[in-house]
């Protein structure tokens, strides 16, 4: 007898139970894509958030270190404030808040965060102002309050002709002393810093009272130029390798091998075309870079105006990436810097030497060179 006709089939009945076990599996499954979508986006718009910002700073002029400062101010905020400040109907959220975190925070020179409040908040009106006297200062400014070889972040509340009431939020108090001797540092984009020199006279609860004595020194982010001519040696950098020369081919004494014959012949077929058609150019040899000794047209602590010589094509900046200028002053330091080459928007036969790796000490010396020589405000473009 068949084993197997003998089995009897029994089918598992459907329960209930499992249509709740199959709405429970949707379920998570749906918040599983809901919860990765929302990370997904959160993290999507929080970098957003910061390109933006990133690009309100850069348009602002914000150097790469400032940028550096403001993406630290940046990641200790929330998601919501993010988003926020960077309403451009919220800027003084925004000044408020990168205020507070400055005194909060040890991790900058307050010269630095009085730069990158005055390049992010001032108006384009008085971006390009001088300070010549108080007037020129404006209620809410940010500032820094010199004294004691210290300096402190601090803001204008209010002011007279030769008086300001500064902000004591974050001084120290033991700087808040009647009569003591102070300079405020404040600071404009397109001249650079101002130290104003004078005293404290009176200090309560709400602030205290700075008296200007009339005096105003330069500091800091202001830029000279020479315009007298000065001996320059450009050369591309790195130097060439002697070891890596190219080797220069003979349009008409071209190789044919077996490997290549097929690829040699079509580009016979062009050169006589082009020969038959006296288009010649095609086939000149550009100039390779090589170092040169021009005249300065302008010099300054951070870059040069230049023309060239008239046996070197202006062609080659485009054919290399960096060059070493070399320059020295009679009875004075000499020079080497790295530079960036490009061409001025102003005339055609003017170039620029940008420089890209003079750090803070060369660009002083060569300022108070500049600056011992008469050197005048900088206009490089």
């Amino acid at each position: 007898m068949n084993f197997i006709a003998q089995v009897v089939w029994i089918f598992p009945k459907f329960d209930p139970i499992y249509l709740f076990y199959i709405f429970l599996m949707g379920v998570a499954a749906f918040v599983y894509v809901k919860v990765m979508n929302y990370l997904q986006n959160k993290q999507t718009s929080v970098v957003n958030h910061w390109v933006e910002f990133q690009r309100y700073a850069s348009a602002r002029k914000c150097n790469q270190l400032e940028l550096n400062i403001l993406h630290s101010f940046y990641d200790h905020l929330n998601d919501d404030e993010r988003e926020i400040y960077l309403l451009p109907e919220n800027r003084n959220k925004l000044k408020n808040a990168l205020y507070r975190y400055f005194l909060k925070s040890n991790a900058n020179t307050t010269e630095r965060e009085v730069d990158l409040f005055d390049k992010l908040f001032r108006s384009g009106v008085e971006f390009k102002k001088e300070i010549l006297s108080l007037n020129d200062l404006t209620v809410g400014e940010v500032a820094a309050l010199e004294a004691d070889g210290r300096e402190e972040l601090t803001y204008v509340m209010q002011k007279t002709t030769d008086e300001l009431l500064l902000s004591i939020k974050g001084l120290s108090k033991d700087l808040l002393v009647p009569g003591k001797e102070a300079k405020l540092y404040v600071f404009r984009p397109s001249s650079g810093g101002y130290l104003l020199e004078g005293s404290m006279t009176r200090t309560n609860e709400s602030g205290v009272i700075f008296h200007f004595n009339g005096k105003i020194e330069r500091k800091g982010e202001s830029h000279l130029m020479l315009t007298e001519k000065l001996s320059i040696t450009v050369a591309p950098w790195p130097p060439p390798d002697e070891k890596k020369q190219v080797l220069e081919l003979d349009k008409n004494k071209l190789l044919l091998t077996e490997e290549n014959i097929d690829k040699q012949l079509e580009v016979l077929k062009r050169i006589a075309k082009d020969q038959k058609e006296h288009n010649e150019k095609r086939f000149e040899i550009k100039d390779n870079p090589k170092p040169f000794i021009t005249l300065s047209e302008r010099l300054s602590d951070r870059g040069i105006l230049f023309t060239f010589p008239v046996e070197i094509s202006p062609e080659i900046w485009k054919q290399q990436d960096l060059w070493e200028v070399s320059f020295g002053f009679e009875n004075g330091p000499n020079f080497n810097i790295r530079a960036k080459m490009m061409p001025t928007k102003q005339k055609s036969d003017l170039y620029l030497l940008r420089y890209v790796d003079a750090d803070e000490t060369v660009r002083k010396t060569l300022y108070e060179e500049i600056r011992k020589r008469g050197g005048i405000r900088e206009v490089l473009t």
